[in-house]
């Protein structure tokens, strides 16, 4: 990306909203993207595993799809990057950009997105830096930084209000959240935890848990993630010219 033009595109803030399906309920991840279509926002879903609701996802225009694979050992994806990024394609094959799961990075990783045909990479977190910019990488894959995500929010034990967040600063600010922890209203990570607990003692799997499932684990006492979501929502919502869009549009 030409410096010059860097600079103009973030002398303002501009917010981007992105999602780590992390083998969520395909009913958690809708609330998400239906959310952002009733607010005529437009967003990036980052894919862990199929589902019948990335069609009419691909289909409606305000969702881009991408790829979260996961390289790390016992992976579903694959036992190597080239078997993990197969999986990635034939569920994904119009991705043009990737975030991997824990947010592994590296030069072979880059590269293998090169040869793939991926313009991006999501997996830098700079939690809070002001002033972001994106920058192209030595492979020419351009390096997209998070300015948000809302687990490391929780692990710094940080309170779920949108005035504790510099969204009048400039710069870049590529925002994450994961369905699950906005399903939880999660307020720390005890809910998630208590979740995977109670799933794995009765052998129900993430991705089939229900909204009662759920139910049984959600925040209710003070601000948690779906709140600060829902808050984001509203403030870009009132903010158009801070509406950032898909990720892929940083690679225009």
């Amino acid at each position: 990306m030409d410096a010059s033009k860097s600079e103009e595109r973030y002398a303002a803030p501009v917010l981007y909203l992105s999602f780590d399906q992390d083998w969520a309920p395909e009913w958690a991840t809708r609330a998400l993207t239906d959310a952002l279509a009733e607010a005529g926002l437009q967003g990036t879903l980052f894919v862990t595993h199929d589902c019948p609701s990335l069609a009419s996802l691909r289909a409606s225009g305000h969702i881009e799809l991408g790829w979260h694979p996961n390289f790390l050992p016992g992976s579903s994806h694959g036992d190597t990057v080239e078997q993990v990024l197969d999986t990635m394609a034939r569920w994904v094959p119009e991705a043009v950009g990737a975030r991997a799961h824990t947010l592994m990075r590296g030069t072979p990783l880059l590269m293998a997105y090169r040869e793939r045909g991926l313009r991006y990479d999501a997996a830098d977190i700079f939690d809070g830096r002001p002033g972001l910019e994106a920058f192209e990488s030595w492979t020419g894959v351009l390096r997209l930084p998070i300015w948000f995500e809302d687990d490391v929010h929780l692990e710094r034990g940080l309170r779920c209000d949108v005035d504790r967040l510099a969204l009048d600063a400039p710069g870049l600010k590529i925002c994450t959240f994961h369905p699950v922890l906005v399903a939880l209203n999660a307020s720390d990570l005890a809910p998630y935890r208590d979740l995977k607990r109670d799933l794995a003692q009765r052998g129900v799997g993430l991705t089939d848990a229900t909204q009662a499932d759920f139910a049984r684990h959600r925040q209710r006492h003070e601000p948690g993630v779906a709140d600060l979501f829902n808050a984001l929502v509203t403030w870009l919502k009132a903010h158009p010219a801070s509406q950032g869009g898909p990720l892929k549009s940083l690679c225009e």
